[in-house]
């Protein structure tokens, strides 16, 4: 098995020598193409002077009138309609016809072929044409062929010589592309290296100064702006749960506090109804801290959770909706869109519902009721939203534009409150949605309207 190697360095340097190995067999290849072609030509062309040159050295009968030559030049044969030998130059003394008549004259133009001699052992390029010839001695009068020759050799030297340059240049130029890639990657990939041993340096109280942006190099430049700012972010965040952290335990020492101060009392009280009172405000008081500690903690727990299934989870949080709402002598109601399917999934969704739920239960009167109302929406798709609205009476208006920043809350300051809908909107924007407060002055209600968007699972 062939192992994809690691190293962006290694991986840039294989693809400069795919391209460049590519590159080198297409123009290789059309060069080749080119440079036969160019020889061809070249060779017809001196192969057609030579024809030229050769008519006026023939006789009318097919002799030839010329005197001895170069073996290397003077190459020239003449056959008679009945493919005899009617002459031929010094140098083709004594060979064998070149060519065939009959297929010289079918052809018209003439016809190119390769002869290897023998004695003297010599590769020819030939070129064979009709040509006109009379009687001579037993040979009739007709159409024979007047053939010339040249040799190959040199041509094909030259072109084996071209082609062996033309090779070494295309092996010079991809080992040139394969070392400026492994310099020039090395090159660009040492700044790479720089930011991630800046970033190895990087501590909490580093992150607002973020990392040394690199210059020269657009690109890197644009990555540490950018990791640079969601440093910024996750600064500021961080200030902010350490603000919080911080508020929240001052803030639980008063109900801490309260509850020892309850205990004690408890420890003091002779008689047993009073003794039983004041350790049900113990325990009430405990169960409001521990649910208050809960919510805080199901946010960080939200980041580790999966998608939570709509339906499947509606269905068992309903019958626990129910009971809570008859220990205060509440209805709840779940209205669900029919749109929705099991496949259907939303990330934090109890963690953002639950303390909606349980503000709307806590300040709904005897007698009343609680809405709980699921639809998608199209804008944008596949938004899940949830309303949940109670009767009784509505939010003071000088509490409402401050009902989700945390600590506010109606109760006594002796508990700890005012964190639920802050937690609930939190965790929806870090899910991407929102929840919102409604005014429904029409209806005598109290809204909030939940919005997160959901997935589809396979």
């Amino acid at each position: 098995m062939i192992l994809a190697p690691s190293s962006l360095r290694n991986r840039l340097v294989l693809g400069a020598v795919a391209v460049g190995v590519t590159f080198a067999v297409l123009f290789g290849a059309a060069a080749t193409w080119r440079v036969h072609h160019a020889r061809d030509q070249a060779v017809r062309s001196a192969l057609q002077s030579r024809v030229e040159l050769a008519r006026d050295e023939v006789a009318s009968d097919g002799t030839i009138s010329q005197d001895a030559g170069s073996p290397k030049t003077d190459l020239v044969q003449v056959l008679g309609p009945d493919g005899r030998i009617r002459g031929s130059s010094p140098a083709l003394a004594g060979a064998k016809a070149l060519t065939n008549v009959s297929t010289v004259t079918r052809s018209g133009d003439g016809v190119e072929a390769r002869v290897a001699l023998e004695n003297p052992h010599t590769d020819l390029v030939t070129l064979a044409v009709p040509l006109r010839v009379t009687k001579l001695g037993d040979s009739p009068a007709g159409t024979g062929a007047l053939v010339v020759a040249s040799d190959a050799e040199g041509f094909e030297a030259a072109t084996s010589d071209l082609l062996e340059l033309l090779l070494t240049g295309l092996v010079a130029v991809v080992l040139a592309m394969v070392g400026l890639s492994w310099l020039l990657t090395g090159r660009a990939l040492a700044s790479v290296t720089r930011i991630a041993e800046s970033a190895e340096q990087v501590r909490p109280k580093d992150l607002a100064s973020g990392l040394p942006v690199p210059r020269g190099d657009s690109e890197l430049a644009r990555l540490v702006e950018a990791l640079n700012r969601m440093l910024a972010r996750l600064d500021r965040n961080h200030a902010t749960e350490l603000a919080f952290a911080a508020d929240a335990g001052h803030r639980l020492r008063t109900p801490v506090a309260t509850l020892r101060a309850e205990a004690e009392l408890a420890l003091r009280e002779q008689d047993p109804v009073a003794l039983t009172a004041a350790l049900q405000r113990v325990v009430q008081d405990a169960d409001q801290l521990a649910s208050i500690v809960d919510r805080m903690l199901a946010r960080s727990r939200a980041y580790a959770q999966g998608p939570e299934p709509v339906l499947e989870w509606l269905t068992t949080a309903t019958g626990r909706w129910h009971r809570w709402a008859q220990l205060a002598d509440i209805t709840v109601s779940v209205a669900v869109d029919e749109r929705l399917s099991h496949a259907t999934s939303c990330a934090e969704l109890p963690e953002i519902l639950e303390p909606i739920l349980d503000n709307a239960l806590r300040h709904t009167p005897p007698g009343g009721s609680v809405l709980v109302e699921t639809q998608l929406d199209h804008e944008p798709p596949g938004t899940l939203v949830i309303s949940v609205s109670n009767t009784g009476d509505p939010i003071p208006a000088d509490l409402a534009p401050h009902v989700f920043d945390a600590w506010v809350s109606t109760r006594d300051a002796s508990v700890a409150g005012g964190l639920g809908l802050w937690l609930a909107r939190e965790t929806a924007r870090d899910a991407g949605g929102d929840v919102e407060l409604v005014d429904d002055h029409l209806h005598a209600t109290t809204t909030f309207r939940i919005t997160l968007p959901t997935t589809h699972r396979v």
